[in-house]
Order: C-alpha cells, then sequence, then structure tokens
C-alpha cells in the first residue's frame, strides 16, 4: 500500500476514536475549542486531507473516492484497528458518505455535520439566480482557481483579519501554521479540484450500494438563522428560503442512508454548528460511546 503523507494530530484518551474530516477551505484548527471539550471521553483524530496545510501535495484528482481511501490509508499507518465514529461536516460529509460506503465494516457510528449531500446538485438548479451567481459550484471551482495564482504574500494580507481570530484558542507556534495554511496558494488549486469533483462525487455515492447499518446522526442548521444570514449578504429572503427548504430535505434524505439514521436540528445556528452549538454536537458524540 502506498505511504500516503498526511498532517495528522491524535488529542484524548477516551476509549472510543472519532475520527473527523472538516468542510472544504477549512482547517483542523477551527476544531480546537470542540475537541477541549470532549478529549476526556474521546480519542480525537484530526487530519489535513492532501492539499491542504502540511499534507502533502495531491497526486491524483480530487475526488472524494481518492480522499476517502486516503484516510483510511492514513488510519491503518497509524494503526487503528477498532472501530471509530466518524464525523465530517459540510464537504468533509460528503467525504464521510464515500467513506462509510467504502469501508463499512470499520465503523462504529456516522455523524453528519450540516453535510453535503450526494443530490448536492439540485441546488444549482434551484429558480435561486443571485445565490447561484455567487456560490454555484463551478462559480466556487474558479474563484479559487483564481485565488491559487495569487502569491503567499497576497495571500496571507488578505486573510489577516481571519486568522487573527485564531488567537483565542491556537497558541503562538501553531499560529504561524495557521498563517501558512491560509497563505498557501496550493490550498486554493486543492479547494477548486474539490469543487470541480463535487458532481461526480455524487453520482459516485448514489452508485454504490453498501451503507453500515450503524447509528447515523444527520445535524442540520437551523433554516431562518440561514436565511438571516443570506440576507445580509443582500439576497432576496425568496430565494434564501427556497435554498433552506431544499437543504434542509436533502438533510431529512440523509437520514434514510441508515436504518438507524436521525435528524437533529441545530437551533439558531448557521453552517459552522460546531462553533455556533457544540453544545448539539457534543451531546450527540456521548450518547454514540
Amino acid at each position: 500500500m502506498e505511504s500516503i503523507n498526511h498532517e495528522y494530530k491524535v488529542v484524548g484518551k477516551g476509549n472510543t476514536i472519532l475520527v473527523i474530516d472538516v468542510g472544504i477551505g477549512n482547517s483542523f484548527y477551527d476544531l480546537y475549542p470542540l475537541i477541549e471539550e470532549i478529549k476526556d471521553y474521546f480519542t480525537v483524530i484530526i487530519y489535513h486531507r492532501q492539499g491542504y496545510g502540511k499534507s502533502s501535495l495531491p497526486k491524483s484528482p480530487r475526488t472524494t473516492r481518492n480522499i476517502a481511501y486516503e484516510l483510511n490509508t492514513m488510519l491503518k499507518e497509524i494503526g487503528i484497528k477498532e472501530k471509530y465514529i466518524l464525523m465530517g461536516h459540510s464537504f468533509g460529509g460528503l467525504c464521510v458518505q464515500q467513506y462509510a460506503k467504502m469501508y463499512p465494516n470499520e465503523i462504529k457510528a456516522i455523524v453528519l455535520l450540516d453535510s453535503t449531500s450526494y443530490n448536492l446538485a439540485q441546488l444549482d438548479n434551484l429558480d435561486t439566480p443571485i445565490i447561484n451567481s455567487h456560490t454555484s459550484i463551478n462559480k466556487m471551482a474558479d474563484l479559487f482557481n483564481e485565488l491559487s495564482l495569487e502569491s503567499r504574500e497576497e495571500l496571507i494580507s488578505q486573510n489577516t483579519d481571519m486568522v487573527s481570530k485564531y488567537e483565542k484558542y491556537v497558541g503562538s507556534e501553531e499560529l504561524q501554521d495557521v498563517v501558512e495554511f491560509f497563505g498557501n496558494p496550493n490550498l486554493y488549486k486543492t479547494v477548486a479540484d474539490e469543487f470541480a469533483n463535487w458532481i461526480h462525487d455524487g453520482e459516485d455515492i448514489k452508485s454504490m450500494d453498501t451503507f453500515p447499518d450503524v447509528p447515523l446522526r444527520v445535524i442540520a442548521r437551523d433554516k431562518m438563522a440561514s436565511v438571516r444570514d443570506w440576507m445580509k449578504y443582500d439576497i432576496p429572503e425568496e430565494e434564501a428560503v427556497r435554498h433552506e427548504n431544499k437543504w434542509r430535505e436533502l438533510q431529512e434524505e440523509l437520514t434514510l442512508l441508515s436504518n438507524q439514521g436521525e435528524l437533529i436540528i441545530a437551533s439558531d445556528s448557521d453552517h459552522l454548528i460546531y462553533i455556533d452549538r457544540p453544545d448539539i454536537v457534543i451531546e450527540c458524540l456521548k450518547s454514540l460511546i
């Protein structure tokens, strides 16, 4: 099996292993406050996908199939043999869906945290022209391709305010790692490739039959909280409501992947549930031990 270099951390001493896959363009530093609250209950494994942080550059297209294979390889290399809880946020949740179908016998339970759906193409097909003009899959791929052409210095300058928010929970040494994470043009090239493969990923996941019959918790954002957030960016309320109704429908559909699927609504939370409502995530995870 080919060795794959991933940047990863193992935190905590709990008997239950929890593996977390981050959202698109996100770092595992975002998870530090959550991990601080659960490290006594879990052994938490966080990692950066290829092209993120200090992980090696990708040698294959950024499909969820390749990402799942790479994660499984990493877990084997670091000696994980028992079953584990697998949690993914946003695009990380799409990767988790793929992983679960490829390695169903290795998973104890699954948490999809406001996860991208395998039917995500339905969002681009909605009558939401203003939203689509900003956030369609093709638009996002083009945006990140453009960002990948900028210099390290330009990217660091653009992300200064965002990086400063990490000072609350990241030490000075790691804070420089955060700076380098968001200042690396390769990150944006990788993210563009992840976006470019989204539709293919969804079709690939749908083409596979096997999904483990394990506890599955789908934690979805609050529709009205997200509508309010869309409107802050001058998105018409009608479009925002239409988009959020479809997003919720897709979240409900995800619960059907397992006979043990349940939907949990994170009230007063937008997409970043582990930041807006960590209490709900923690309660859910503890229930799966």
